[in-house]
C-alpha cells in the first residue's frame, strides 16, 4: 500500500536522527534566549491569507469544516506566529524572541527530495526590533545553528530588497518593467534579462562577493532607502568578518525571496551537496501590521529534512546504534520495575525463560546484561554483544516521491 505523494514514514532509527537534529536546534535557540511557542496545524484561511505571499497562498492545502468555514493547513510558521503575537502577546514587552520546531504542509505539484508536502521547519522570529543589530542576530544565529548540527562550511548569501529597487531605479527601470526585471532576477533568468537590453542589470544578477559588489551598486543607486540598505549590508559583512565568517557570507543581488513578503534584509544558507537552500529568512516589517500590530520583525527558518539530506550525503548520521537498552529482564515484573526505578532502560522478555534464547535476544539487540528471576531468586548474566550492525540508509524522501 502506497502513501500519498509527498509524505513519508519514519522508522525508529530515522526518527532518532531527526530528533537529534531538532534537539540541537532547540539548544541553539535557547542559547540565544528564544522561547518556543506552538500554534495549531490548521487555521482559518482568511487569517493565514493576510500574511502569506502569492506563492505560499497557492501552495496551501485548503478545506472546509462542517460549517463551511474555509480552513488551511499552515504552509509556514511565521504567519501563525504573527497572528499569535498580534492577538495574545500585544502587552508583552518588546522585542519578542520566539522559536518553533513544527510540521508545515505545502502542495507541491511534483514533490521530490527536499520538497515534500509534509515537512518540518525549525526557526525563530525576532519581533519588535528593527535595524542592523536585529538583522545580524538572525543571520549569525542561523550560521551557528548549522554549525552545531555539523554543517560548519555552509555558505550564506545576503541581500536587501531595497538595494534591488534602487538598482532598478538607477537603471531607469520603473513600473511594470521593474516588476518584470525583479521577477527575472529572482528566477536567475539571464537570457530573458539580456533581452531587456540592460547588460548592467545582468552583471548585477550574476555577481556575488563582498565590498567590491557593494561599491558597484553604490555607483548606480540614488534613492536614500537603497543607500541605507547598502550601508546595512556593509555593516553585516564587517561584523561577519570579525566573527570569522568572511569566507562564508557574501552579497548576492539576485537573491530575492517571496516578493510579496520580505521588505528588507534577506538571506539563504547553502551547502555544496544540495541544489536548494537549507535555511533562509529576512525582514518582514509589513506582516504584523496586516494583523493590526504595527511592529517590525525579522526571522529565519531551516528545513529539518533538508539538513538530514545534507548530513546523509556526507556520511554523517548514517551509522547509529539502535535504541539503548540496559537490561533484559525475564520472569519478574517486580525486578523489571526495580531496574526502571534505578534509571535503566528495560526490555521485558516474553515467553519461556530459555537461557540460550535470552542470550541470543540480548546479543541481537546489544543488551549488555540479563536478569532472570525464578522462584524468588534472580540470576544475572553479562553478555558480550557482537559489533553494532550497520543500519540501512533511508533518505529523507522515499523513492516513489521522486
Amino acid at each position: 500500500m502506497r502513501l500519498p505523494a509527498g509524505v513519508r514514514d519514519w522508522l525508529p532509527h530515522e526518527l532518532a536522527r531527526k530528533r537529534e537534529i531538532e534537539l540541537v536546534m532547540r539548544a541553539a535557540f535557547g542559547r540565544w534566549a528564544y522561547e518556543e511557542v506552538q500554534t495549531p496545524m490548521f487555521e482559518r484561511f482568511d487569517v493565514l491569507e493576510r500574511g502569506l505571499g502569492y506563492e505560499l497562498t497557492e501552495q496551501s492545502f485548503r478545506f472546509n469544516d462542517r460549517r463551511a468555514t474555509p480552513l488551511a493547513l499552515r504552509p509556514e510558521m511565521t504567519t501563525p506566529i504573527a497572528r499569535l503575537v498580534s492577538t495574545r502577546m500585544r502587552d508583552v514587552p518588546l522585542p519578542l524572541r520566539l522559536a518553533y520546531i513544527a510540521p508545515v504542509f505545502r502542495y507541491y505539484d511534483q514533490p521530490q527530495e527536499g520538497r515534500m508536502r509534509e515537512l518540518t521547519q525549525a526557526g525563530v522570529e525576532l519581533i519588535g526590533a528593527s535595524g542592523v543589530d536585529a538583522d545580524a542576530e538572525s543571520l549569525f544565529m542561523a550560521i551557528e545553528a548549522l554549525d552545531n548540527v555539523g554543517l560548519r562550511d555552509a555558505r550564506f548569501d545576503i541581500n536587501d530588497a531595497s538595494v534591488v529597487d534602487g538598482i532598478l531605479e538607477g537603471l531607469d527601470l520603473t513600473g511594470d518593467a521593474a516588476l518584470i526585471a525583479k521577477s527575472l532576477m529572482k528566477e536567475r533568468n539571464i537570457v530573458a534579462l539580456r533581452k531587456l537590453g540592460h547588460e548592467r542589470l545582468v552583471e548585477f544578477a550574476m555577481s556575488r562577493g563582498g565590498a567590491e559588489v557593494l561599491a558597484s551598486a553604490r555607483a548606480v543607486c540614488r534613492a536614500p532607502e537603497s543607500i541605507a540598505a547598502l550601508d546595512g549590508l556593509a555593516q553585516v559583512l564587517d561584523r561577519a568578518q570579525k566573527l570569522g565568517y568572511a569566507e562564508r557570507v557574501q552579497i548576492d543581488f539576485a537573491l530575492l525571496r517571496d516578493l510579496d513578503y520580505y521588505t528588507g534584509f534577506i538571506f539563504e544558507g547553502y551547502v555544496a551537496e544540495l541544489g536548494f537552500a537549507l535555511c533562509g529568512g529576512g525582514r518582514y516589517d509589513s506582516l504584523l501590521p496586516n494583523f493590526g500590530f504595527d511592529v517590525p520583525a525579522v526571522g529565519w527558518t531551516a528545513g529539518i529534512e533538508r539538513v538530514l539530506i545534507a548530513l546523509e550525503r556526507r556520511g554523517k548520521h548514517v551509522e547509529r546504534r539502535r535504541h539503548r537498552i540496559d537490561v533484559l529482564v525475564a520472569g519478574s515484573d517486580v525486578v523489571a520495575a526495580y531496574e526502571r526505578s534505578a534509571g535503566n532502560v528495560v526490555r521485558f522478555a516474553t515467553g519461556a525463560l530459555d537461557e540460550r534464547a535470552l542470550i541470543e535476544e540480548a546479543r541481537a539487540l546489544h543488551i549488555p546484561r540479563i536478569v532472570i528471576a525464578t522462584n524468588g531468586s534472580k540470576r544475572e548474566i553479562r553478555v558480550t554483544a557482537p559489533p553494532p550492525e550497520r543500519l540501512p540508509v533511508t533518505h529523507a524522501v522515499p523513492p516513489e516521491a521522486h
